[in-house]
């Protein structure tokens, strides 16, 4: 009779502080431009609301990063996403006839922040997991030498 072996599942690497606080930073800068230049967008042409809808979703995601404890491969995911609508949102609001200079450079100035934060997280995110990866490799090295030596 087979003898089974009962190892843990290796969890998931959770989002760190760091990527949760950026998550709070993203948020923020969301709510800020949300109301500058979402609303008064809407307000003018209503139609627009359905193309915000991809930056909702991802305003709810950026939300769980930071009340939750995510997977970081979620994370990277939402990161990735978020960088496309960064991009979207820059050219649409380019588009836009009725805005003001001042929400322009607010505009820009969202879109470099956001650009800014988006970076910085995924490059945490992989300096986490070249982190946890190295540990790994050492972790893997020194049961080596230990079998190793209990079989001498």
């Amino acid at each position: 009779m087979p003898h089974s072996h009962h190892h843990p599942l290796p969890s998931l690497p959770k989002l760190s502080r760091i990527g949760r606080g950026l998550a709070a930073l993203q948020v923020a800068k969301e709510t800020l431009t949300i109301i500058f230049l979402g609303l008064p967008l809407v307000k003018a042409v209503p139609l627009a609301l359905l193309t915000a809808l991809p930056g909702v979703v991802l305003y709810l995601l950026h939300w769980h990063l930071v009340l939750g404890r995510p997977p970081r491969r979620l994370a990277v995911i939402v990161w990735i996403f978020t960088l496309i609508d960064e991009a979207w949102g820059l050219l649409l609001f380019g588009e836009f006839e009725h805005a003001t200079k001042g929400q322009v450079r607010f505009m820009y100035w969202s879109y470099f922040v956001g650009l800014a934060i988006i970076i910085t997280a995924l490059l945490e995110i992989g300096w986490r997991w070249q982190r946890q990866r190295a540990k790994a490799r050492r972790n893997v090295h020194h049961h080596a030498i230990a079998a190793a030596r209990g079989r001498q």
